[in-house]
Formats: C-alpha cells, structure tokens, sequence
C-alpha cells in the first residue's frame, strides 16, 4: 500500500512538472513598458532596454506618461506589464520589483537675481517660482515630499507644473526661480543648465537632516566634471539627495521576460557611471516593494550555465519550476524519511492486531472450568492461525507472523491440556 501511494506520488509531481514546464512556455512578444516622459531620462533608458529585449524578437512596447506617478497608477490598473519606478512612489499591493537599477540625484537648480535670492537653506524659502513638475510625475512627489521635509507650508512659494525640458526652459528664461528634478545624469536637459552661467546646482544646507527626512532618499556624491570636464561640469563636488529608481513588473509577467528585463538591466546598468561603482546595480537593495523571485535569484547567482545550452525561455521556465519545487521537496523531506518507518509499522501491523484477540483468549481460558468453551476457544485460535498463515508478508517480515503462530500453538497445548 505504501508503495503504491509513493509510487502515485511521484507520479503527480512528475505531471504537475511537465504541466509547469509547457504551460505558457514561449513568452508573449510584446509588453507593454511604462517609461515616463519621451526623450527624458527613463525614456531614453527604457530606449535602450527596448533595444536589447529585441534581439529576442520581443516588442516592448513604450508607453508615454506624465512620470513615475503615473506610471504606478497604469501598473496598479494593469494597463501596463512593467515600468520604472521612482525612489519612495508607491505601488499597487501586488506589484512587484525586478530591482533597483539605477540612482537618481534630486538636483535642484537656481537663477539667483538682484530681487530673488535662493538661500542654501530650503527652509527659508519663500515666495518663489519652483518648476517641481507636472501633476502626477515623480518629480512633483519627490518635489512635495522635499519640502514637506523642509517644514515649509504648501502656500509658502508656488509650484509651477513644468518638469524636464520645460523646466529647464522656465528657469532659464526667467519664468522660474528654481528648478527641481530627479534624473539620472544622461538626461539630456540637464547640462545646457549647468553649462549656463546664470543658473546655479544648489549645494544645500543641513543635507544630512533632509535626508533623514525625506523617505527613501540616500545621500549622493556627484564630483566635478561629472557632465563634462571640459570646461568642468559641476566645477566643484557636490553632496546631493538621491532616490533609487526599480523596475517593477505585474506578478504574473512571464518568467522569460523577467530573465530579458534583468539582462537587459545588467547590462545597462552594470558598467556604472560617475555616481555608481561599477557593479553596484541592479541589485534588491533599497526596492521596498515584494520582490520577484526569480529575478532576485538572478541578481544574486547570474544568468544561468544552462543558457549556453537551451534557449533562455526554456532555462526561465526550467528555473521557475526550480524555485516552486524546492519549498515542495523541503516540506516532503520528513515525510520520505518517515516513510520506511511507516511501511515497517503497516506490516507488523497486519501480525500485531491479532495479538488483542489470543490475550482475551488467553484470560478466558484461564477464567473458566467448561469443557465445551475451551474447545469453542480452542477452534478460534485455530482459525486465528490460519488467518496468520495466509498473510502474504515479505520475507524480512515474516519472523513475526511466525512468533504468532508460536505464541497461538503454545496457548492451544495449554487449553487442550485444560480439556484432558
């Protein structure tokens, strides 16, 4: 019986990993990336991972937004597969992350004037232009968020709804006093200000405090020349706040795409830049979001030795049925071990059960006098030993099948010598 359940066992897990394997096997050709504002930063980077997944003969499909808000929300309503998403914006409940990927200075940028002074102390500001983003980007939250650190009232200064280019062109046209963003070094907006004489990259005051202050910020070294060194741009070292943008995918995306992304990733990011060592991303540091299973083990072990022999969609989905496996075997380790103890008490168990019957025999006999109930006893111990003798127990086993039937003939001699 234990065999043959352990053999039915071994049978469903066989099945349930062929089901596994070959359900949704080759994975769909397009998805759909959230990736912010076209020719900002995140665009130009989901750029570049669009351009690697397509070796693949996958499609990523690049969906304009407002910015990291809205990209939460099209991800949170499933309008969208994956995204970049900001440092400190919050995600939908079972949105995952496939890593950080990349740090983000909260650069903020001034055109002092004869009437407008821009302190290094953000909170004495007061009634001035901020450009801090369009309603709904990631920029305007960290711009909210910074402030609110800052312990400056929302009527304090006015917030005008220009992020990227835009802001960039409201302060250098006068329009704004400051202009707040967050991106990475390569937007393309962002040197013409430093190269501007007129506008100035604020180093501020009590940076420390703010960060403390300001959820899911880090503190971010940027040394000069890091946009151009010739002449050099920023001309000093500047310690700025930073927030570390993720990617973030739906639960259900297939595992192969989330094998591409991570690669795509990798290789984007790896290499660093003048603010990141080499090797720091895409790692599950600083993510606060659940992580993806599969491409945490990515992260942390490599792509996979079985790539130099099978496709990688095969390989994610042999990896895929690894990870759910494993909790699996752990949970069925005891039970194995278990399972020899269990034959072992089974068989001895169709001997043993008879052993109630010959002691109640064995009392009865000893309580009574009549002749006739002795021989009725006698006829059941002889029908107990044929059943005994019947048993079809494996060899190993069948000493105690032979022990009973000793035990039975001795009380039978007893008994008969009663009834002489």
């Amino acid at each position: 019986m234990v065999r043959v359940s352990a053999l039915i066992l071994a049978v469903v897990l066989a099945v349930t990993a062929l089901w596994w394997l070959s359900r949704d096997i080759l994975p769909p050709s397009t998805i759909r990336f959230a990736a912010g504002t076209e020719n900002g930063g995140y665009w130009r980077i989901a750029e570049r991972y669009r351009d690697i997944l397509a070796r693949d003969n996958i499609d990523l499909k690049l969906i304009p937004t407002a910015g990291s808000v809205e990209n939460a929300r099209l991800m949170a309503s499933g309008e969208a597969d994956a995204a970049l998403l900001q440092g400190g914006i919050a995600a939908g409940e079972r949105i995952e992350t496939l890593g950080a990927v990349f740090t983000e200075p909260f650069l903020i940028f001034a055109r002092p004037t004869a009437d407008v002074d821009v302190p290094r102390n953000p909170a004495q500001w007061s009634g001035l232009r901020i450009a801090a983003g369009e309603d709904g980007s990631g920029t305007r939250a960290a711009a909210q968020a910074f402030l609110n650190a800052a312990g400056l009232s929302d009527n304090a200064n006015t917030l005008l709804p220009r992020g990227g280019a835009e802001a960039a062109s409201a302060l250098t046209s006068g329009d704004a006093d400051v202009a707040l963003f967050v991106a990475p070094l390569s937007a393309p907006y962002l040197a013409p200000l430093l190269a501007d004489g007129d506008t100035t990259l604020l180093q501020l005051d009590h940076i420390v405090a703010l960060s403390r202050r300001m959820p899911q910020s880090i503190l971010v070294d940027v040394p000069s020349g890091a946009f151009a060194l010739d002449p050099p741009l920023p001309a000093r070292e500047r310690q700025l706040l930073g927030l570390v943008a993720r990617i973030v995918a739906q639960p259900e995306l297939h595992p192969a795409i989330v094998d591409r992304l991570v690669e795509a990733a990798r290789e984007v990011h790896e290499p660093g830049d003048v603010i990141t060592p080499e090797g720091q991303f895409p790692t599950m540091d600083n993510t606060s979001l659940p992580q993806d299973p599969y491409a945490r083990d990515l992260i942390a072990d490599g792509a996979s030795p079985l790539n130099a022999f099978l496709p990688y969609w095969v390989v994610a989905q042999i990896s895929r049925f690894a990870i759910l496996l494993l909790p699996i075997v752990f949970l069925l380790l005891p039970l194995l071990r278990t399972l020899p103890g269990l034959y072992k008490w089974s068989v001895r168990n169709r001997v043993f059960r008879h052993y109630a019957r010959i002691r109640e025999i064995d009392e009865a006999a000893s309580e009574t006098e009549d002749p006739q109930q002795l021989r009725e006893l006698q006829s059941e111990l002889a029908e107990l030993d044929r059943q005994i003798a019947n048993l079809h127990l494996p060899l190993t086993y069948r000493g105690y099948a032979y022990d009973a039937r000793l035990h039975i003939d001795l009380l039978r001699k007893r008994i008969a010598n009663r009834v002489a």
